[in-house]
């Protein structure tokens, strides 16, 4: 079910600093702000009322009543947990239907046709984004899918120089405001190249020059508990779409094929 945390995480780029400010108040401290006035929550974050009630229409939302009616059937009442396996198995359920709630199969549906397609794949991704890249990479590589990365500012415009309309782009950015990435997808854009995001928030840099979004949950708000894996939902959407790649014949037995040589190396 998308449901306002949803939607505030969508819109968080489209925010005003003030507003942003809010949105990762309320985000953070939601289970405790579904029977706050407006005037508490404003003294709370150290800002105007008015600055509330234009967050509040900003996400889509009337009023802030309406907005704390919208909170309260987000937030779910949580099982009291005692130990970090339960507390980690909470956060990874919670994370994994918000990724749900924010991309419909059709879209991963439509993912996987163009991959297929495909003359050849480019995945381009920095940081931890790049080691989920490099992930994609290594499975698509093994159902004989022409797939390579591009990790640095410069191989990304040196690749995004030579695209064609046959070429499909996968970028993969949290944020979508990574400018390498950014800068290379605008480029790729303009050689025609079909471009499939990986991110966050819906109205971003990165947003503007893809031709298909698919949408993951923010780890942020849970950050503060622990280490946790910056790229669980990215990897999570690279599973859906890898199963979906899977069901295609040709894929399958290639992988097979790939599978078997492996298991005969291994005896050698």
């Amino acid at each position: 079910m998308h449901t306002i945390l949803n939607e505030i995480q969508l819109k968080h780029q489209t925010l005003t600093e003030t507003e942003k400010k809010i949105a990762d108040y309320v985000v953070r401290h939601n289970e405790h702000l579904l029977n706050i006035h407006i005037k508490e929550l404003a003294g709370q974050i150290d800002v105007s009322v008015a600055a509330i009630t234009r967050f509040c229409k900003k996400i889509g939302v009337g009023s802030f009543v309406e907005f704390k009616i919208l909170l309260r059937d987000a937030v779910k009442e949580k099982e009291e947990v005692h130990d970090a396996i339960h507390e980690v198995h909470q956060i990874y359920n919670s994370v994994i239907n918000s990724t749900n709630s924010l991309t419909n199969i059709a879209d991963y549906q439509l993912a996987s046709e163009w991959i297929l397609e495909a003359k050849r794949i480019h995945v381009y991704g920095l940081g931890s984004s790049g080691l989920s890249a490099e992930e994609l990479k290594f499975r698509l590589s093994r159902m004989g899918l022409n797939i390579n990365t591009h990790l640095d500012s410069h191989s990304m415009i040196i690749a995004s120089s030579i695209l064609n309309k046959d070429d499909v782009v996968i970028a993969i950015s949290s944020s979508g405001q990574t400018k390498e990435v950014v800068d290379a997808m605008e480029l790729a854009s303009r050689r025609e190249a079909k471009i499939i995001s990986i991110t966050d928030y819906s109205e971003s840099s990165l947003t503007k020059s893809s031709d298909l979004m698919l949408y993951t949950s923010s780890v942020k708000s849970y950050h503060a508990q622990g280490f946790l894996n910056s790229q669980l939902s990215i990897l999570y959407t690279l599973d859906i779409l890898s199963m979906l790649l899977a069901e295609h014949q040709h894929s399958m037995e290639t992988y097979q094929k790939t599978l078997q040589a492996l298991d005969e190396y291994k005896k050698i």
